[in-house]
């Protein structure tokens, strides 16, 4: 069994005048052992039966125990994860300084449910799942944070709630063997995550971002606490003020992530938003040097960013633990590979991520923030001449058209969908009833008959503004960020995004496009707000180095994969054409210009791995 250290809970409720059946809430509980290196507590009580297992990385919660209940309320709850806006919850509670210092997140959720109730998760930010009895309506009621960066799973089965922090641990309701659940399998290879809840597991739902579902003997209701307004726009601001905001709101979830019971450290790449991430965190750290941990290639030098993590080094006197990765290479020793039996491993790149967190594991240090998801944040600039426009700035869209086609003539600049966008912009203005499309196309050519015939009811979706204007609200990216967790925590490390803060991604949802893409520069809005606090070579980089050579090695290297790809038993094959594998591989996928194709040979590897190991 895999080790992970991170809090997780576990809650059984049945709704029946019944007693819970013996032994299932044991199961459950057992199948979350790996969560608890802090100890864990549980409580049962008539129909409802709650556990936690405890991780402790905040100085609050240190020797907390939960279910936690405070004097006074009729409540009991169990709690994963972190509130990083304690200090204005603090102040619209009523709560004395003094006891604001100690008081745990988990209890300052349960003082804020007793004032506001079931609006009380419309105030929090930050990760969290959690659960709460509410003794005096009688009512079990569990929720996710707005931006789905922690886990919560849950089945009902005639009159039996089951809720846990892993898919895994509610599968442990049943002691009948797991069926699967094709239609998830289809959207993995796919390349997207699963819409409305589907697990990998037949009957067990994730409860969806911004979510809340409520239980009573007699009915369930549920809905979702967090609307961002899709017509909220910052126009006529100059791009000092913009900058001047943006750098406020980013400063401000660094340091609320910055809370731990050791010192935090810098998971850094040498791009931009990992830099401006370690950049104010050293500012803050004063006197006390910022420990970054960064990957370097000595041989493979597309790969190597030293010059910039050294940058970072010199300006700021931060303490640069720097990991030679030459050898890390995906599809390396995948019988070792690190096991989570909820899911296959999305990240063809673990080995980095398990030397990277084993580093900082090594070093004492238990919470690591890093720059990850900065470029979901920005994902709107394609906008950018449609708002020039909307802000009145003529001049300025015509020259940012006429670079573009310089840039990249006529056909790519139609490609890229600049000019749709503004004559779409200028038919909604009249109609308002021209959502774009997203589609999931059918011909995407790797996936089996078999595949498109589960993905056919969901072929055409709407795709709404706020998404089009931000990635960071796509499903994708909270089952990334949230089932990573399960790895960093295996080394009693918790990861933390800046970047996927709710204040910061609902002003960036406002701002302008051009703030996010303009005079040829990604990343416009963050290059202003850190003009004196980033390095000059990172702040006007324009090219990203990838880690594609590193994943081509790994082909090349590992020659297993010629005998696994040709096995005919393997699971894969179901969903994924074998043919157009086995053609890909002989081409090379070293000259597949579409990286969504080149991952496929990862996915297949890391389904087949999940199949056998996890005993699928």
């Amino acid at each position: 069994m895999w080790k992970a250290f991170v809090s997780g809970f576990a809650v059984v409720y049945e709704r029946s005048t019944s007693p819970i059946q013996p032994g299932v809430f044991e199961r459950v509980m057992g199948r979350l052992s790996h969560r608890g290196p802090d100890g864990s507590d549980e409580k049962i009580a008539n129909q409802i039966a709650m556990g936690h297992w405890h991780f402790w990385t905040t100085p609050e919660e240190v020797g907390e125990k939960q279910p936690l209940e405070l004097a006074g309320m009729p409540f009991r709850i169990v709690l994963d994860g972190r509130l990083d806006n304690r200090m204005e919850l603090i102040s619209e509670l009523n709560i004395s300084p003094a006891e604001g210092k100690l008081i745990s997140d988990a209890a300052l959720v349960l003082h804020a449910y007793d004032r506001w109730g079931e609006h009380c998760f419309e105030h929090f930010v930050g990760p969290f799942a959690l659960v709460i009895w509410d003794e005096h309506h009688h009512e079990l009621l569990f929720a996710r944070d707005a931006l789905g960066d922690r886990t919560l799973f849950f089945s009902c089965e005639g009159s039996y709630v089951v809720i846990a922090s892993e898919a895994w641990a509610v599968a442990g309701t049943y002691e009948s063997p797991l069926q699967i659940c094709e239609s998830a399998i289809a959207y993995f290879f796919s390349l997207r995550a699963p819409e409305e809840g589907l697990t990998l597991f037949n009957g067990i739902h994730e409860l969806l971002p911004a979510q809340v579902v409520v239980f009573n003997p007699v009915s369930d209701r549920n809905w979702s606490y967090w609307h961002p307004d899709p017509s909220r726009r910052l126009f006529g601001k100059s791009d000092r003020e913009y900058a001047e905001q943006f750098r406020y709101l980013l400063n401000e979830s660094v340091r609320c992530r910055m809370r731990s019971t050791t010192q935090a450290g810098i998971l850094m790449s040498g791009g931009l938003d990992s830099t401006s991430v370690a950049c104010l965190a050293a500012k803050m750290a004063g006197q006390t040097p910022l420990t970054t941990i960064s990957y370097v290639f000595n041989e493979l030098h597309e790969c190597d960013e030293r010059s910039y993590i050294n940058s970072v080094k010199e300006k700021w006197g931060t303490r640069s633990l720097q990991i030679a990765c030459d050898d890390a290479w995906p599809f390396k020793e995948l019988q070792k590979w690190p096991l989570n039996p909820n899911q296959p491993d999305w990240n063809a790149y673990r080995w980095l991520k398990e030397r990277a967190y084993q580093q900082a594991h090594d070093d004492g240090i238990r919470v690591l923030l890093t720059g990850e998801f900065g470029d979901h944040l920005y994902s709107g600039g394609a906008n950018f001449l449609t708002d020039l426009l909307a802000d009145g700035r003529y001049g300025d869209a015509g020259r940012e058209l006429w670079l573009q086609i310089r840039y990249g003539g006529w056909r790519w600049t139609w490609e890229n969908g600049y000019i749709q966008r503004i004559v779409r912009r200028k038919l909604e203005s009249f109609h308002r009833t021209f959502p774009s499309k997203r589609r999931l196309d059918p011909a995407l050519p790797w996936l089996t008959p078999f595949s498109l015939e589960l993905l056919s009811n969901s072929n055409e979706q709407k795709k709404t503004d706020l998404e089009d204007r931000s990635g960071m609200l796509d499903l994708w990216s909270s089952m990334v960020c949230a089932g990573e967790s399960t790895y960093s925590s295996s080394w009693a490390v918790e990861q933390r995004y800046p970047y996927r803060d709710r204040r910061l991604v609902e002003f960036v949802l406002a701002l302008p496009a051009y703030q996010l893409y303009y005079h040829g520069f990604m990343k416009y809005i963050l290059r202003t707000a850190m003009q004196d606090i980033l390095p000059q070579p990172i702040r006007t980089r324009t090219q990203t180095n990838r880690l594609s050579p590193l994943f081509f090695r790994g082909i090349e290297q590992e020659d297993v994969l010629d005998k696994f790809f040709r096995d005919p038993s393997s699971s894969w094959r179901k969903f994924v054409q074998s043919r157009w594998l086995e053609d890909r591989w002989k081409k090379g996928f070293s000259l597949i210009a579409d990286e969504s194709e080149a991952v496929l040979p990862w996915l297949c590897a890391s389904f087949e791995l999940w199949c056998q190991r996890a005993q699928i």
